[in-house]
């Protein structure tokens, strides 16, 4: 059976988007899914949030065309990274110069999605075209985190019109599984109005938010995830939740 793909993609970047990544693919490695993480954004953040050294392993991947088993590296038990560098930002512009094929990416992880690998969890530039655009659609689901400010629905309205083009002009199989609430902070009103207009825009595809927390930067700064610095916190909790209804999806 092979793996299930998920693309975490926004066209705005600082929005959560690796925080996202990385914890939903820790969290299914703790439920005991074998998960790969490929990091496609060129500031190679995954590898950083996960104690690991920056490597140029999406550029070797893409460019150099070596096997992508030859450079994913393990990180936690049942976890494994291709990391990236500055090296990707080249690989993304050599993909649009090329005019690779929006295939491309999807055939690369085809034989490692068929090879024991549960799920593959993908993050993003935060860029139209080429390497995104890849990502889109190899994915079976997407995930588009949006930071709870006034400026929020703008990227994720352009993702989703993304998307509708690559399901009519490259015929993208997938689905938008949810879009993610960032950031969220109680107290301001600038947030819950922003969730309110959310809500209103995308109605139940709306997933339930997590909130702002200084847990995350101490966990970043510490190369580990909530669940490993504290697995009974809120943090915790919330991103616990977006894993389980993953866990749950068809």
């Amino acid at each position: 059976m092979s793996a299930k793909i998920i693309c975490v993609a926004n066209q705005k970047g600082g929005v959560g988007k690796t925080t996202t990544c990385v914890h939903l693919a820790h969290g299914l490695a703790l439920a005991g899914k074998s998960v790969l993480i490929l990091d496609l954004d060129p500031q190679g953040q995954c590898a950083i949030a996960l104690g690991c050294r920056q490597e140029p392993g999406v550029f070797n991947v893409l460019v150099v065309e070596t096997p992508i088993e030859q450079v994913i590296r393990p990180v936690r038990d049942s976890l494994w990274l291709l990391p990236g560098d500055k090296k990707t930002g080249t690989a993304q512009r050599l993909t649009l110069v090329e005019n690779r094929r929006i295939s491309h990416l999807a055939e690369i992880v085809r034989p490692i999605a068929r090879n024991g690998m549960d799920f593959i969890i993908i993050d993003t530039p935060p860029s139209v075209g080429g390497l995104q655009e890849m990502a889109l659609w190899a994915s079976h689901m997407v995930i588009i985190p949006c930071a709870t400010d006034y400026l929020a629905a703008a990227g994720v309205s352009k993702l989703i019109e993304t998307l509708d083009v690559l399901r009519l002009e490259q015929r993208w199989a997938g689905k938008i599984f949810g879009i993610l609430p960032t950031f969220f902070d109680d107290i301001t009103r600038e947030s819950a109005a922003t969730l309110g207009d959310l809500t209103k825009r995308f109605g139940q595809a709306l997933l339930k938010p997590i909130r702002r927390a200084t847990l995350l930067r101490e966990c970043a700064a510490l190369g580990k995830t909530v669940y490993e610095v504290n697995g009974k916190s809120r943090t915790a909790l919330e991103y616990s939740h977006l894993v389980y209804g993953i866990l749950k999806a068809r």
